[in-house]
C-alpha cells in the first residue's frame, strides 16, 4: 500500500504504534471521510485557514482533516513519544505543512508561547464573527479530558486564549461520559457546570457516536428505558467500536461559541464562574440551600431577589435563570472580595525549549 492512499492505516500500525495509554482513537479513515463530509467544512474555512490539532493520536482523523481543508498550517500538539513519533516521522510525515511538537497541551500557557514564537498566526475578528482562519479540533479522550473540555468552555467565557481571536470553532472528540455531561438538560439530575456554561455560551451538536455509547437509561418510576441525551439521540453518523483503538466509547461534538449577549458586557466572567462552581457543589439541593455556598448572609440577602427560583434545584435551573443569578450577585454588597486562589505556573523549564525545538 502506497503511504496515505487513500489513507488508511498499514497492517502494521498496532505493532508501530504500540500502547494506547488509555486514549479511545478513531482509526477508520474512510469514516471520518464520511463525517467531514457532513460537517461541510469547506464551505466556511479556505486554504489559507490554520488548523490546531491536540493529541492526534493514531493520526488518522488529523490525516482525513488535513487532506478535507488543505490548510496553510496545521500544528500538531503531542506529549507521548509513540503518538509523536507516528505522526512526525510515520503516518503523517507528508503532510507538507504539518508542524508536529512534541508539547503537552494539557498545560495552558503552552499556547500563549506557540503564538508567541509563530506557530500560528490567525487573524482576529470581533466576536460577534466566526473566525473562519482558524479550526481547532482535539482528542480528549483520556482521563484529563473532561476537565479539557470544561477548561476551553471556560474559555469561550472569558474569551481568553484561542478564543480572544473571535469565535472559533472546536472540533472535540470526547468519551461518552463527557458528552452526557456537557450536553445534559436542566431535566437531567446528572446535570453539573460544565452543562450549565454550554448552555451560556455554546451551542453544541453531537455530530457522531460509536455503537459502545449507553444511550438510555432506567426512569425510576416507570421502569422504562428512556433515551439519556436526546442530543445523542439524533447523532447523525454512528460507527462501531471496531472503528476506534481501545474499541472504546467515543463522541465527536461540533462547538460552537455563541454571539456575545448584552448581559455578557455586564457580568465579570470571574463572578459568573464563582457561581456556576459554588452553586454546583450542591446540585440536587433546592437553591435556597445551594445560594448559602456564596457567601455569609446570602440565603438571607437574595430571598427577596431571587426567592421565585428558590425551590428549585441547582440543576434544574435555566440559562436565564443562572443570569439573573448572576445579576443579583454582581450587586451583592457583601459578596466576598476573594473568589479564587492564584494558581501556580503548570510549565516546567523545559516547554519553551521544546516548542522553539520543533518550529
Amino acid at each position: 500500500m502506497k503511504l496515505g492512499e487513500p489513507g488508511v492505516l498499514p497492517n502494521t500500525w498496532r505493532g508501530a504504534i504500540g500502547k494506547a495509554h488509555q486514549r479511545v482513537n478513531m482509526v477508520n479513515y474512510e469514516k471520518s471521510e464520511e463525517i467531514l463530509k457532513y460537517l461541510k467544512l469547506n464551505e466556511d474555512y479556505n486554504k489559507n485557514c490554520e488548523l490546531i490539532d491536540c493529541y492526534p493520536g493514531c493520526g488518522v482523523w488529523s490525516r482525513a482533516l488535513h487532506k478535507h481543508l488543505e490548510p496553510k498550517v496545521h500544528v500538531m500538539l503531542e506529549s507521548l513519544d509513540n503518538y509523536f513519533s507516528w505522526n512526525k516521522d510515520g503516518y503523517n510525515r507528508d503532510l507538507s505543512a504539518s508542524k508536529v511538537i512534541q508539547v503537552d497541551p494539557y498545560k495552558w500557557k503552552v499556547y500563549n508561547l506557540l503564538e508567541r514564537y509563530g506557530a500560528y498566526k490567525p487573524e482576529y475578528v470581533p466576536f460577534d464573527q466566526v473566525n473562519k482562519s482558524l479550526l481547532y479540533t482535539g482528542q480528549f479522550t483520556t482521563a484529563q479530558g473532561g476537565q479539557l473540555l470544561s477548561q476551553f468552555i471556560t474559555c469561550i467565557a472569558y474569551r481568553n486564549w484561542i478564543q480572544k481571536f473571535g469565535r472559533i470553532r472546536m472540533l472535540l472528540w470526547v468519551r461518552d461520559t463527557a458528552a452526557f455531561r456537557a450536553v445534559a438538560t436542566p431535566e437531567e439530575p446528572s446535570r453539573g457546570k460544565l452543562s450549565a456554561l454550554v448552555s451560556l455560551f455554546a451551542d453544541i451538536d453531537v455530530v457522531a457516536a460509536s455503537d459502545a455509547n449507553d444511550f438510555k437509561r432506567q426512569d425510576t418510576k416507570t421502569g422504562k428505558f428512556l433515551e439519556r441525551i436526546p442530543a445523542l439521540r439524533n447523532a447523525p453518523i454512528k460507527f462501531s467500536v471496531d472503528d476506534t483503538f481501545m474499541k472504546g466509547p467515543l463522541v465527536l461534538l461540533d462547538v460552537k461559541p455563541k454571539e456575545q449577549r448584552e448581559w455578557e458586557s455586564e457580568i465579570s466572567a470571574h463572578e459568573m464562574e464563582y457561581v456556576l462552581r459554588n452553586l454546583f457543589i450542591t446540585p440536587k439541593m433546592q437553591l435556597r440551600t445551594s445560594i448559602n455556598t456564596l457567601g455569609p448572609g446570602a440565603g438571607e440577602y437574595f430571598e427577596l431577589r431571587l426567592g421565585h427560583l428558590y425551590n428549585k434545584t441547582t440543576h434544574q435551573l435555566t440559562p436565564d435563570e443562572f443570569v439573573e443569578i448572576f445579576q443579583e450577585f454582581k450587586v451583592w454588597p457583601y459578596k466576598p472580595e476573594h473568589l479564587f486562589d492564584l494558581g501556580e505556573d503548570d510549565l516546567d523549564s523545559r516547554t519553551k525549549r521544546d516548542i522553539i525545538q520543533f518550529l
